[in-house]
């Protein structure tokens, strides 16, 4: 549904309705064809809505920016809107005046953008993005006019052989008429194999590129999105929406299209056979069509809930399956099965009540469309006792009557599909349309000089930044006004208590999120900023930094489903083999190797679990060696390990961090003795730095009372 919103700028006032789930909201107002430049958010009790500035040219023509409200609220939940504010000094507020479409529905069925016409946007972007495929389609839309054509001929001519039989000419012969009429029908057949062929190769094609084209857009959005976005909810966009879309391009393309062309045949043919009959049989239409148009609209938001609440419940089977070694350790099976199950029923009985509303639809169409079939009989049987018409036009009359109503009753199953497939269209429209809140190449002027020297350490600075979780904007987790410097070619260990900080700044260095807009000033009155070769990370393209400049090990590496030496490729794609068995041999990695018979071809399981977790380890610092960057950074890179495996694994970071700058967050104090330096965080600010002799001699210092308890602890 779309909720229209009167923005006066003077006044600062909103009137809107009140959006649910899915629902767009439009923003419209006049200022010599202008709005304010930065539209930046719409709140609803802390959640905020994604917008698009739209601008008309020509002066005193309207701008409008439509907002969808992304988030799951309870069904007729009010969204109360809060304030907006712009980069200029326009504000605006909305005042609630409760507008609901869903709970009236002739306001539904007369607004202009409503339901009807959200359908046919989404169906007109479908065939826009269906374009490479449209060749297919047009062969399949010919072959389809040729084979409907031929079964629009069998009605007429089975009538005038019906009227030949009848007059006793001896010269007709049934049988051979029939195998005219059998191989004009094989004839079609071919066309239909044809039509069926191309549809498919369309279908099939278009999908592939859709699921491509939708799984880069989710890569490429900004971490903070996967914070709050289930997987799972992602996972079904991805196959079972993107399979609704193929079904509506290619099943229901073949079915809507011939349904259509068959009806309207079939209207014709009625029409030149008896045109009294066919006012009679066609008196029925109108009613159905309107109830069509009404019924879709709601079985259009019954269909996006449901496939909403079939998401919930694959993130839930994804969570307990990714989790699987938790679930069985703590005996949770059955607990996590109640958890799916009452997901699973909850979304089965929301298709059940949509699943009515379809049947009452299709009921009533059948009764519609063969009560009509009644009447031309009892109707056409007078006509043709008063012999305005012979048994054969009325024998002709009552298969097209036929044919029209299975065609109509299709239709309405058709609808039913497509409308689930508009439904699917939306969520993956939602996907594509997402703009990522952090861009991957910098919008900088002084971007990244591309002759700039890599085989050298770099320096790394934290300049008086602050960050917060998005998901926990109230709680800062680091600063603010929070800095430290690590020079080029110094191993810097962090280390610090849960949830101080540590793993953070590695996030915000590899510029997973960016630091806060609001880090305040320095005393020296410089912005807050993090600095590599005395570069603001911003200002360098993202994948360049963190392809080329900044390399990472954590605690729990992530290995992809392939081979060992797959995984150690993963550094860098265009290594050559005696590379990454260099590289393995660096890590520490052929030892093991060398007991699998398949060597560095063995693979290693879903997420690495054919290997223990040193080897794991191991082969993520292969990978780092074989990248080779300036910047390394060890999160906690062996707090998992055993004592034997810890050994192995340091030997291979000792290999690694030669030459370069390294940040080593840990844990252990056998892994920051040999640092150069070594910084300790308290709630996100730096509490003391020094080296380990130096910090270990302050009885008071907050070094020290960490040594004691030995609390320099793996989370953070």
């Amino acid at each position: 549904m779309t909720h229209r919103a009167l923005l006066n700028w003077r006044g600062s006032r909103i009137a809107a309705g009140i959006p649910r789930y899915g629902s767009l909201l439009t923003l419209s107002g006049r200022r010599d064809g202008h709005l304010p430049r930065h539209l930046s958010h719409i709140s609803t009790r802390g959640v905020s809505l994604s917008g698009d500035r739209r601008r008309n040219s020509g002066s005193g023509q309207s701008s409008y920016i439509k907002l969808r409200y992304p988030e799951r609220t309870t069904r007729g939940q009010e969204c109360q809107f809060g304030h907006f504010s712009t980069q200029a000094t326009t504000a605006g507020q909305v005042s609630n005046e409760k507008e609901d479409e869903q709970d009236n529905p002739q306001n539904a069925t007369t607004n202009k953008d409503g339901s009807s016409d959200q359908n046919i946007d989404s169906l007109r972007r479908l065939a826009e993005f269906s374009k490479p495929e449209h060749s297919y389609i047009a062969w399949s839309a010919a072959t389809l006019l040729v084979t409907s054509s031929s079964t629009l001929i069998l009605p007429t001519a089975s009538g005038k052989v019906l009227d030949l039989i009848l007059s006793g000419d001896p010269t007709v012969s049934p049988t051979l008429v029939a195998a005219g009429l059998f191989g004009l029908t094989a004839a079609a057949g071919a066309g239909v194999y044809a039509r069926t062929l191309w549809l498919q190769q369309a279908g099939n094609t278009l999908v592939a590129r859709l699921k491509g084209e939708l799984y880069q857009t989710m890569l490429n959005q900004e971490v903070a999105y996967f914070d709050k976005t289930k997987t799972g909810d992602l996972m079904t966009r991805l196959s079972n929406d993107t399979s609704m879309i193929q079904s509506a391009v290619t099943t229901q393309a073949v079915a809507a299209m011939r349904a259509i062309v068959m009806s309207t045949g079939s209207a014709v043919m009625l029409f030149q056979t008896s045109t009294t009959l066919a006012l009679v049989s066609l008196g029925t239409l109108p009613p159905l069509f309107l109830a069509a148009r009404q019924v879709g609209q709601t079985l259009r938001e019954k269909q996006r809930h449901v496939q909403d609440l079939h998401s919930h419940a694959s993130s839930l089977a994804e969570e307990g399956l990714n989790g699987i070694r938790t679930v069985v350790q703590f005996g949770a099976q059955s607990l996590e099965s109640k958890r799916y199950s009452e997901a699973a029923s909850n979304a089965h009985d929301h298709a059940i009540a949509t699943g009515r509303t379809q049947a009452l639809f299709d009921g009533a169409v059948h009764v519609g469309a063969n009560g009509a079939i009644l009447t031309v009989l009892g109707y056409g049987g007078h006509l043709v006792q008063a012999g305005a018409i012979t048994a054969g036009d009325l024998t002709g009359f009552l298969l097209y009557s036929l044919l029209m109503a299975g065609n109509v009753s299709s239709l309405s199953g058709t609808y039913a599909e497509v409308l689930k497939a508009v439904a699917a269209a939306d969520r993956v429209w939602e996907i594509l349309d997402r703009k990522p809140a952090m861009s991957s190449l910098s919008s900088r002027d002084n971007s990244l000089d591309s002759n700039r020297n890599f085989d050298r350490p770099l320096p790394v600075e934290f300049s008086n930044i602050h960050f917060a979780y998005p998901t926990r904007s109230e709680k800062s987790i680091v600063g603010p006004n929070f800095s430290l410097t690590v020079r080029p070619g110094e191993i810097m260990s962090i280390v610090g208590g849960s949830g101080s900080g540590k793993s953070t700044l590695a996030s915000l260095l590899t510029r997973l999120y960016d630091i806060d807009a609001g880090s305040n000033d320095g005393n020296d009155g410089i912005k807050g900023a993090i600095l590599v070769d005395n570069k603001d990370i911003r200002d360098w393209d993202a994948n360049e930094l963190r392809q080329s400049v900044i390399g990472i090990v954590s605690q729990e590496p992530w290995l992809l489903d392939g081979s060992i030496a797959e995984n150690i490729r993963y550094g860098r794609p265009t290594a050559s083999d005696e590379e990454v068995e260099e590289a393995a041999r660096l890590a520490n990695v052929m030892p093991f190797v060398q007991a699998f018979p398949n060597g560095l071809e063995t693979q290693v399981g879903p997420r690495g679990t054919q290997l223990s977790g040193g080897q794991k380890q191991r082969v993520a610092i292969a990978r780092l060696i074989l990248k080779d960057p300036p910047v390394i950074i060890l999160d906690e890179a062996t707090s998992a390990l055993d004592a034997q495996s810890e050994h192995l694994v340091k030997q291979a970071i000792d290999s690694v961090m030669k030459g370069r700058t390294v940040i080593s967050i840990a844990h252990r104090l056998s892994t920051i003795r040999g640092s150069d330096r070594i910084a300790v965080l308290q709630d996100g600010q730096i509490a003391e730095v020094g080296t380990f002799d130096e910090l270990a001699q302050k009885t008071d210092g907050a070094f020290r009372a960490l040594m004691g308890r030995q609390l320099i602890t793996t989370s953070g």
